[in-house]
């Protein structure tokens, strides 16, 4: 066990190979998601990072070195049932993770199958729906919802199960620009009002810009780090590992380009128009 008062979760020097392959997925990553943080993972694809969330996760033991999840150690076989309740996953297709015909029926699976009391699965059933606001939904059958109610539901399946980190495996790929308004909202809420820690693998660089940090991973290694602002001010270097920036942030470069006297670091439709504001106004 470790120290975890301040980290949800610690990897150290983390390597991961598939079977077969000729490089590692994940090559010597070290790196924390701390109590409370939110966090974003990008890189474009097979850069490592939904691997990277299956280690966190227990769904992948690591070739070389170690994962701590709430002070338990990932390697360790006996703990992997308590590594998954503190620390839940949500995959990218909800269709895939829907296993009832009844929304509180779903909610309910992890907890029937850990053995939790049936007078305290229903006091979980209901926060967990109301935290996602979809209690009006309990009794509907989730193949009637839109993908991003359904994709709230699976939150609201994981969240029942009281963990400390939820992981998101691009979770919002699948959804509409709706769908992902929806989840996005839901869990950034969670994150503040609940304190629970979020790690999000995504490839909208709009979420990304909402994160605590930003991780940007290439060839399984730890390409760039820092606050949304500090990463996505080096806009030729995002680029040049094959991501974009957020759309205020490229609007911004170009304008900058232009000879335009706008700040670098915005990130928002808001701090555009401030920006502009102050421009207009100065002239």
């Amino acid at each position: 066990m470790v120290n975890q008062e301040e980290n949800r979760i610690i990897a150290s020097n983390l390597a991961y190979a598939y079977p077969e392959a000729d490089r590692n997925a994940v090559d010597g990553v070290s790196m924390r998601v701390k109590k409370g943080e939110f966090l974003a993972i990008l890189g474009h694809n097979g850069s490592g990072k939904s691997t990277l969330a299956k280690l966190f996760n227990a769904l992948y033991v690591p070739g070389e070195g170690t994962v701590w999840v709430c002070g338990m150690d990932t390697r360790e076989d006996e703990l992997v049932f308590d590594i998954r309740q503190h620390a839940g996953m949500v995959f990218q297709n909800p269709d895939n993770q829907i296993v009832a015909t009844i929304v509180e029926e779903d909610v309910a699976f992890g907890l029937e199958n850990n053995g939790v009391p049936p007078r305290e699965i229903r006091v979980r059933i209901d926060e967990a729906l109301r935290a996602v606001n979809m209690s009006e939904y309990a009794k509907k059958a989730p193949h009637m919802l839109s993908g991003g109610q359904k994709q709230r539901v699976a939150i609201a399946g994981v969240l029942a199960m009281k963990p400390d980190v939820i992981i998101l495996d691009e979770s919002t790929a699948m959804l509409d620009p709706s769908g992902r308004a929806e989840v996005m909202s839901t869990v950034h809420r969670l994150n503040e009002e609940e304190g629970i820690s979020v790690v999000i693998i995504t490839h909208y660089m709009s979420e990304a810009a909402t994160a605590d940090y930003v991780i940007v991973m290439d060839e399984g290694k730890i390409a760039m780090s820092g606050t949304p602002r500090e990463v996505f001010t080096q806009v030729e270097r995002v680029r040049a590992l094959g991501l974009d920036v957020p759309p205020m942030t490229d609007l911004a470069d170009r304008l900058r380009k232009d000879g335009i006297g706008i700040r670098a670091d915005v990130l928002t439709v808001d701090e555009m128009v401030e920006e502009v504001c102050r421009l207009s106004s100065s002239i």
